[in-house]
């Protein structure tokens, strides 16, 4: 059995890795989550091949670039929840995340296509959260 050698990722791998996480995320704000993959590589510079290497998929792709949003979302919940008010607290959340996810249309579409479910997680939360478990 091997063990796989962890290799130093070269300055230019890591320059292009930036180049196409930033075009996915300029043009899935602007277009939404529908651009094809070659398109994003166009963007950014770089070869389909290149891209495909890195993220081989768009899911990689999506979750890689929206990684700094999601943890965004986590400190947005995290604060409303330590509000001493929880009306402010909520409100907070409300307000926080409507500014996110106006800034970005990609970043809405990923979010809601990858937690389907959200909506209604959030409901059932909110009526523990009232009536008590």
């Amino acid at each position: 059995m091997t063990d796989r050698l962890s290799h130093p990722v070269r300055s230019d791998a890591l320059e292009k890795h930036e180049r196409f996480l930033d075009a996915a995320r300029a043009l899935f704000a602007t277009e939404g989550l529908n651009v094809p993959m070659r398109e994003i590589a166009r963007h950014a510079g770089i070869g389909p091949a290149t891209l495909s290497r890195r993220l081989p998929t768009k899911q990689a792709l999506v979750t890689e670039a929206f990684a700094a949003e999601v943890r965004a979302c986590h400190a947005i919940l995290d604060e409303g929840l330590a509000d001493p008010d929880p009306w402010q607290g909520f409100c907070r959340v409300i307000e926080k995340t409507c500014e996110l996810h106006a800034r970005d249309r990609g970043f809405t579409e990923a979010f809601l296509a990858a937690f389907p479910d959200a909506t209604n997680a959030a409901m059932d939360r909110a009526y523990v959260l009232r009536v008590g478990p």
